[in-house]
């Protein structure tokens, strides 16, 4: 079995097929702008929340001073069930710090880890006072000289 040959279309043809979407589409065409380009990320030049975390976490699992350290997650998150949705909190206070432990002393560790541009919020900084107010020790980090700093300001 044979085809035919596909059939060649006049440009009379695709003004017509272009004058007919045009209302329903916008314009079409060789007057059409070409589409942008894709944005490119400008390239980072300081570490992220992120990529700081990390590396506080790396520093503290194993500090002399420090008994546990864990990642504390935060936030809420989508459940479904059937065609129920419900939200869950990830932590049980609000403005829990990114990094929790306890440290060999006994005494309460929390870390709110932000970038260098990053802000703390009003919960959040209520909970790393409440923390300090109860004898523990609780900052915000923005490097890990700064967690260096505290760890090494302890007795």
């Amino acid at each position: 079995m044979t085809r035919k040959p596909a059939k060649q279309i006049t440009k009379r043809e695709i003004a017509a097929i272009h004058s007919f979407y045009a209302p329903a589409f916008g314009r079409v065409g060789p007057d059409v702008p070409a589409p942008r380009a894709p944005r490119v990320a400008k390239p980072r030049t300081e570490p992220s929340e992120a990529e700081i975390l990390k590396a506080i976490m790396k520093l503290l699992k194993y500090h002399p001073k420090v008994a546990r350290v864990w990642r504390q997650n935060s936030g809420t998150f989508q459940m479904q069930s059937g065609t129920k949705t419900r939200y869950v909190r990830a932590n049980t206070a609000r403005g829990m710090s990114d990094i929790m432990g306890i440290l060999k002393d006994g005494r309460t560790l929390c870390i709110e880890v932000k970038s260098r541009t990053g802000k703390i919020h009003a919960h959040q900084q209520d909970f790393l006072e409440t923390i300090a107010r109860a004898g523990g020790v609780a900052f915000v980090a923005r490097d890990v000289e700064t967690v260096q700093r505290y760890l090494n300001e302890l007795i």
